[in-house]
């Protein structure tokens, strides 16, 4: 059989000519003259290949701004909570209560008139002596044997005499400063204390604090100083790793200072957000088992802890 040559301006002679420029000065015209030619190409190309990599980076941006933690979200502030009153018990050391004896009965009759007639409480119970110790043997005292067994274990010769009864309310939105007011003024009240809800409630399910500059309490943060960047890194990187995690917050100092202010009525007494710990704070898909990511977050230092976002009770 017998092959031609391929003619001269076949496709695909044209096609590899166009494509295969070379050095000879003919193919340079003729490079100039397709570049001429398919300017509009070129550009679509070059065009093209920009977009990708911008796409490229930008997908590696967002890929890392996905892993940061995001600020705390703006709100909602709650605006109901919950009220407490400690009442003078026999032997009482604090201050209102000294050298006078437990509150009488007529002196609670008293307390309960005005529990009873304000309008921001919604409602309230009794708490007997003996109901204090048994919810402090249930969750104070376990939680303290955690976290430093030293000083819990002069807490379990703790009895009913040793702790006051209460009157514990729910308050609704409105002049809380009413009630303070009126309480004050009433014999048989060690202290009182009033606070709105958690800030974090139903945004999040775990609070992971971070030892804080100054003031730690924690056994966890015994001379460590504030919590490093590398250590919170460490600790986001885990948190990062956990199943399930749907959203991670961090919150700063000062917002911590915020909330705890916000949280505590009269503002607790706290001014220095130094003294407040940075915190993280974590959704999940679906409610996760404190145990468990307490388990797989120990030993990192610079942690302080991991709690589960609770309601605060009255």
């Amino acid at each position: 059989m017998h092959l031609s040559p391929e003619p001269l301006h076949s496709p695909g002679l044209r096609a590899s000519e166009e494509l295969s420029f070379g050095q000879h000065p003919d193919r340079e015209s003729r490079a100039r003259g397709w570049l001429r030619a398919h300017r509009g190409l070129v550009s679509v190309a070059a065009l093209s290949v920009l977009l990708l990599a911008g796409a490229s980076v930008g997908g590696w941006l967002l890929y890392q701004r996905s892993r940061q933690p995001l600020p705390p979200p703006e709100g909602p502030w709650p605006q109901t909570g919950y009220l407490t009153v400690f009442l003078c018990r026999e032997d009482d050391p604090l201050e209102a209560c000294r050298d006078r004896g437990g509150i009488t009965a007529e002196e609670k009759r008293a307390v309960e008139a005005v529990l009873r007639t304000s309008s921001v409480i919604k409602k309230f119970r009794f708490e007997t002596q003996e109901e204090a110790l048994a919810k402090f043997r249930a969750t104070i005292l376990p939680k303290a044997m955690k976290e430093d067994p030293s000083r819990a274990a002069l807490l379990k010769d703790v009895e009913a005499a040793d702790l006051p009864a209460s009157y514990r309310g729910t308050l609704g939105a409105g002049d809380w400063n009413t009630v303070v007011q009126r309480l004050e003024r009433l014999p048989g009240i060690s202290n009182s204390y009033l606070y709105h809800e958690n800030f974090w409630l139903g945004k999040t399910d775990i609070w992971i604090p971070l030892c804080p500059q100054v003031g730690s309490y924690l056994v966890q943060c015994t001379g460590h100083g504030k919590a490093t960047a590398a250590e919170k890194q460490a600790i986001l990187d885990r948190i990062r790793g956990l199943p399930g995690v749907d959203v991670v917050y961090f919150e700063d100092s000062a917002h911590g200072l915020k909330v705890f202010r916000h949280f505590w009525w009269n503002g607790g007494g706290v001014d220095n957000p130094a003294q407040v710990p940075e915190s993280f704070y974590v959704k999940f898909a679906k409610p996760p088992v404190t145990r468990d990511i307490a388990k797989s977050l120990a030993g990192l230092p610079g942690l302080a802890g991991v709690r589960e976002v609770l309601r605060s009770s009255g």
